[in-house]
């Protein structure tokens, strides 16, 4: 059964999942509003002591919000949705500490796939390395930079995340509760390269980069 108003406070599990299928766009805008405020929290639990502990969370969680959006069919008990939720933003955090190299341990089964592996070259993993860091070092100045929330969503997410312009339009529609275009995705992009060309941090940064 699909929702027709909104949960009152979101402890109802099934009443929230249903809400992010609701045809009525208000209702189901702040149903994901909601879940990204609490995939947040989630995800900050895992990253709060890395340098910007809540920006780096809500990056987590945009992503999150994502996958959930794109797999919520998979979601096969409702009344279990808020930990099936959980569990997808803590799995995203987790990954995204493994990729600074900040974690120090690692799930069993992986470490039995590593061991089972060629072993990386020293310069193998230098490179790997060095590509995280500038990665981190675009993000870091992105979220800095003097543009719009909706504008660093749209700039991480195609040029760090590689999500296409259907789905970032989808998730900034369910944020507004108004239709987004991937046009619209499209010129806000093209805007705000624009001026983080001019953004002289940035432009510095690349030059780093390159150098």
């Amino acid at each position: 059964m699909v929702m027709n108003h909104l949960p009152d406070d979101y402890t109802d599990n099934a009443a929230w999942y249903h809400a992010c299928q609701d045809a009525d766009h208000v209702v189901r805008s702040a149903a994901y509003t909601a879940l990204f405020a609490y995939l947040s929290r989630v995800a900050l639990h895992v990253v709060f002591d890395q340098p910007e502990a809540e920006s780096l969370a809500q990056d987590c969680a945009q992503t999150a919000l994502i996958r959930i959006h794109q797999r919520l069919d998979e979601c096969r008990e409702p009344a279990a949705f808020r930990a099936w939720a959980r569990q997808i933003a803590s799995h995203i955090a987790i990954d995204t500490l493994r990729r600074r190299a900040r974690l120090t341990f690692a799930a069993e089964d992986e470490l039995d796939a590593v061991s089972s592996s060629a072993a990386l070259t020293q310069p193998a993993l230098e490179e790997q390395t060095a590509v995280a860091a500038h990665h981190q070092a675009l993000y870091d100045a992105i979220q800095r930079a003097p543009i719009s929330d909706r504008s660093r969503r749209v700039v991480i997410g195609r040029y760090l995340q590689e999500l296409p312009d259907e789905l970032l339009a989808d998730v900034e529609s369910k944020l507004a509760g108004a239709t987004v275009l991937p046009s619209h995705i499209q010129v806000t992009r093209a805007k705000n390269i624009a001026k983080l060309r001019q953004w002289s941090p940035l432009v510095e940064l690349l030059a780093e980069i390159r150098d």
